[in-house]
């Protein structure tokens, strides 16, 4: 397996990106590179925005909390999807493993799986379950990391289930869990690439106003407190001069762009979590004779039975030690529960 590495473009801009938005969807459009008519429509849904927005805030600020006597840390987000809360789980879960927690147990809805209810993917790294059954991104965290991972629409039920457990010492990593009311040490990352406009949905992409970024117990901004590294790896075929179809299925794909090689002849999008069609990588490959089929390691891991070559970006994320020992120090509180109660 060859690994190619090189450096994040800068000086890279909204304007550079927008050349491709033909090939984006509407979302991504409308949100970050929207047009006039998609600006007009964004401020003529204000008034859908600001129900949503009392409806959200009513829920978030006068729910009661409720205290599972576990120490959970949410990695959460404002903005409704593609702030990177995947590889900073398995970046923090292998950092505090290092550390010496081992009974770690990570907690996600399973977006997109082919199953229902709890299911535990793996146990302590052990993989017990498919990517059907997982979704993408339990899947990949529990492929990376020596965690417990569980995947349940409802996250009381999971948390449920790890109290039974009886485990004082066992840390709880809640992805995208910022909106529920739990006793919980709540992290809130903020993506370098933003909202065209600070509007809550549908005008907007935020699920909370902006200003919520103040109300958490951790802010971290993308390039200042946790930083993204790319590299290419071939899975086959490296020794050759390479020509990649890009193919991915994630949240906000343009943010791809500064890490990309030049040598793509073809970009194919599917919607996030979106599955994969053996035939039309075999066919796209064949259609602009490209060498690999270049997709992150997140759609990968629901193309392990292809056979096809293809090259992954390898997402790497840098957490600053400064953010390291404020989660440290939360972890270390052993009366964090009877302040939060």
């Amino acid at each position: 397996m060859q690994i190619n590495t090189f450096k994040h473009n800068d000086k890279q801009d909204r304007d550079s990106v927008e050349s491709s938005t033909n090939k984006m969807g509407f979302i991504e459009s409308y949100f970050f590179y929207p047009s006039f008519w998609h600006k007009i429509l964004a401020f003529a849904l204000l008034p859908f925005s600001c129900i949503y927005a009392l409806i959200t805030l009513y829920k978030k600020c006068f729910a009661k909390k409720r205290n599972f006597n576990v120490k959970i840390l949410s990695i959460g987000n404002l903005v409704s999807g593609g702030s990177g809360k995947t590889p900073f789980c398995i970046a923090l879960t292998n950092y505090l493993q290092i550390k010496g927690y081992t009974d770690i147990y990570v907690v996600l809805r399973g977006y997109k799986r082919k199953s229902k209810g709890l299911i535990q993917v793996s146990s302590n790294g052990e993989i017990l379950v498919n990517v059907a059954q997982s979704g993408d991104e339990a899947m990949l965290i529990a492929m990376q990391t020596k965690a417990s991972v569980l995947v349940s629409e409802s996250r009381i039920k999971a948390l449920e289930y790890i109290q039974a457990k009886d485990s004082k010492q066992s840390i709880v990593i809640l992805d995208d869990a910022y909106r529920f009311n739990f006793n919980k040490f709540d992290i809130l990352l903020e993506p370098k690439l933003k909202p065209y406009f600070p509007f809550v949905l549908p005008s907007g992409y935020y699920r909370f106003p902006e200003s919520f970024y103040t109300k958490c117990d951790l802010h971290l901004k993308e390039d200042r407190d946790y930083k993204r590294s790319v590299s290419i790896s071939h899975v086959k075929d490296s020794n050759r001069e390479s020509k990649y179809i890009l193919a991915t299925a994630i949240a906000n794909p343009s943010r791809l762009k500064p890490y990309l090689p030049e040598n793509i002849v073809y970009e194919y999008y599917l919607a996030d979590h979106a599955e994969f069609d053996f035939n039309i990588l075999k066919t796209l490959l064949e259609k602009y004779h490209a060498t690999h089929i270049l997709m992150t390691q997140k759609d990968y891991v629901k193309c392990l039975d292809f056979n096809l070559p293809f090259a992954l970006l390898m997402l790497d994320i840098k957490i600053e030690s400064s953010a390291l020992k404020s989660i440290e120090s939360f972890l270390n509180t052993e009366s964090f529960f009877a302040k939060q109660g």
